[in-house]
């Protein structure tokens, strides 16, 4: 009886001894028998706690779309806006990849967090359909469990590692933290990714380095092995870098020894969701940088932009004590901020900084 998740298998009787012979295929990535939970014997019972499938409408269900892997803790207040962590699979997984670390299910109901593992449409690189996907797999949750939005996080390795920061930095004002366990940051076009994403252009659209001003408010956890021939370590010192350049918040654990593999996940997966408990994302905060490299990507923080190109966009946005300034705009025509954005009570003054031209603020109403 194969079986990617749970499953419970009914015994003809209960007065006679069973034997029950359970094979588990273990990959290369893993490098170990990777076990979410023991099994257990007893009267089947119906429970909402623990791992679960949740099934949800998605136009892409024809590609492995419209389900995921929840986990619920033990116990937890399903009514209480609480701490909901996402786990982007890495290439060749799928929604119960994450779902047989214990470790992973150990802290999260330690810690009380929700964790959702959602599927990327097979080996996608997270491009906008899968970016799409994850979104969706949130809002199903959401519909079963009460969130705080100021406390979502996401994680993932390898493919997914590279993903959480593609989502995330796309969408910062969504998420508290972020992990990526040896991701890429900046897709190197002349290996087997350019059959994927096409060219320079659709690699644009997913590298996180591409939109690092994103990451103003949004702490960052890199952990990649020194021995990574998959992806190697540059990819996340390049981030890393940017990121410090700029007075971000990251982290970066570079481990000796330690390869493109399974372990090294299982090594810092506490530390991840130990930090997924605790983050919490700014409602408005007073200072906005975004960056724009698809069309549906138009705003972050209630700050809002409209293109006056087809190209990237960008506005750099700060609410001081004499007003709101805007410190940059590029291929933008004009920003509308939202209700409360930069935390402005919508009449301040506004200023351009040298150099900034040809775009109209406003206050939406």
């Amino acid at each position: 009886m194969p079986a990617k998740g749970p499953v419970v298998i009914k015994l003809d009787r209960s007065d006679v001894d069973h034997e029950v012979k359970v094979e588990i295929d273990v990959s290369g990535y893993e490098k170990r028998i990777a076990c979410g939970e023991p099994p257990r014997v007893g009267n089947p019972v119906r429970s909402t706690d623990g791992l679960s499938l949740v099934r949800f409408a998605s136009p892409e269900a024809s590609k492995g779309g419209g389900e995921a892997v929840v986990f619920v803790p033990r116990g937890h207040d399903r009514t209480a806006p609480g701490a909901l962590l996402v786990g982007t699979h890495p290439w060749n997984g799928g929604v119960w990849t994450y779902a047989a670390y214990r470790e992973l299910l150990e802290e999260a109901q330690a810690k009380d967090v929700v964790l959702v593992m959602p599927s990327g449409l097979g080996n996608s690189l997270y491009t906008a359909d899968a970016e799409g996907e994850v979104m969706r797999a949130i809002d199903a949750v959401k519909t079963a469990v009460a969130v705080d939005p100021q406390r979502v996080s996401i994680w993932g390795a390898s493919m997914g590692g590279a993903g959480a920061t593609t989502i995330a930095f796309h969408r910062p004002d969504r998420f508290a933290f972020v992990a990526s366990y040896f991701g890429d940051s900046k897709y190197d076009m002349t290996t087997y990714v350019k059959s994927i994403l096409g060219g320079t252009g659709g690699a644009h659209a997913v590298n996180a380095l591409d939109v690092i001003e994103n990451g103003r408010h949004l702490p960052v956890f890199l952990v990649h092995g020194e021995n990574d021939r998959t992806s190697p370590i540059v990819q996340s010192s390049m981030l890393e870098s940017a990121m410090k350049k700029r007075g971000m918040s990251v982290d970066f654990e570079r481990v000796p020894g330690m390869a493109h593999e399974g372990p090294l996940v299982v090594k810092y997966i506490r530390t991840v969701v130990d930090r997924a408990a605790t983050a919490k994302a700014p409602v408005h905060p007073t200072r906005v940088s975004f960056r724009s490299v698809r069309a549906e990507d138009t705003s972050a923080y209630g700050v809002r932009l409209v293109r006056s190109g087809k190209g990237d966009a960008f506005v750099d946005l700060e609410k001081r004590s004499d007003g709101i300034h805007v410190l940059a705009a590029e291929g933008t025509r004009e920003i509308v901020l939202g209700p409360s954005a930069l935390g402005a009570s919508g009449g301040e003054a506004i200023s351009f900084e040298r150099g900034v031209s040809g775009v109209r603020v406003r206050f939406e109403p």
